[in-house]
């Protein structure tokens, strides 16, 4: 909240009219948050040397809107906390309870949460979060221990369908950690990457690395991401994916990559704006996965 009322927005903005509405708490010991994210997704036209052809395309969305709920049951130490979808599905997406302050800064947390695994990027299109199947849609009922000494952290989650490990080292101008996923299930499928991420003036890099094995075949996801912050409250992105989806085969034949380039402009303490032009490249004969798109993102967020 401090972040967003101060460091992050190019404005902020006050009512003329009386007082401004300045964050969620509710009281004392109860507060909330929510956000919606609305945009345009405009596909353009790709045509196959052969003919095949797929067609320019406009459609606008509700991509999320979120309610979060935390009571600090005991402040610092003992807390409930709900995140509720309203749409694109009316689903509960976390509900649990946090032990936390004990010794070594560690936490337990247990009921339904979303799952660690290497950089939570906003995007869960990207092959990083799609093709690993941790994103902001995968959620599960277990228990979480975390322990974060220091620049130390290192997070384990068991669930119903899966386990979990994510170790980093963090320090303010970088950060440098490591994965590895595993399906309880049935299926056995296994995940294990690398991620880091570091700034210099105005300029920030992420990057990911992740080994995605499903029966014998082994995956490979990765991602790049350069922003530069022009001014306050207006960031420049560059994103680059890769996703190899059978690394026996010759990348010329099942090859995938996305190239993103984008504007974030965070206009006041509540508002983003964005626009982004993703050029795909895959195999002529998937229409779909070869059409560049245009999004334009309103995002307002307390």
């Amino acid at each position: 909240m401090v972040f967003t009322q101060t460091s992050l927005p190019m404005f902020f903005v006050r009512s003329p009219d009386g007082p401004s509405f300045r964050d969620g708490m509710l009281s004392d010991m109860v507060s909330m948050g929510a956000n919606l994210r609305a945009d345009n997704k405009t596909l353009f036209e790709f045509e196959t040397s052969q003919g095949q052809r797929a067609g320019t395309s406009s459609e606008f969305q509700i991509s999320e809107a979120n309610v979060y709920f935390q009571m600090d049951l005991i402040p610092s130490i003992l807390v409930l906390y709900i995140d509720q979808t309203l749409t694109p599905l009316n689903a509960n997406r976390e509900a649990f309870g946090l032990l936390q302050g004990l010794p070594g800064d560690s936490y337990v947390k247990m009921g339904r949460m979303l799952l660690p695994y290497g950089l939570r990027l906003l995007d869960d299109d990207a092959f990083i979060r799609n093709r690993t199947g941790y994103n902001y849609d995968r959620h599960d009922k277990g228990a979480e221990l975390g322990l974060e000494p220091g620049p130390l952290s290192l997070v384990g989650n068991v669930t119903n369908t899966r386990a979990s490990v994510v170790g980093s080292v963090v320090y303010r101008q970088w950060r440098l950690g490591g994965s590895w996923a595993r399906e309880t299930t049935r299926s056995k499928s296994k995940s294990v990457g690398a991620f880091g991420g570091a700034t210099v003036g105005r300029l920030t890099l992420l990057g990911e690395a992740d080994v995605i094995t499903e029966g014998d075949t082994e995956k490979l996801a990765v991602m790049v991401e350069m922003s530069f912050l022009v001014l306050k409250g207006l960031n420049f992105k560059t994103v680059y994916e890769f996703f190899d989806r059978n690394r026996d085969v010759p990348n010329e034949n099942d090859r995938q990559t996305r190239l993103t380039l984008g504007v974030e402009p965070f206009v006041t303490q509540f508002l983003q704006v964005g626009l982004f032009y993703r050029i795909n490249n895959f195999i002529p004969q998937n229409l779909s996965e070869n059409q560049d798109q245009l999004v334009l993102q309103f995002h307002m967020f307390f």
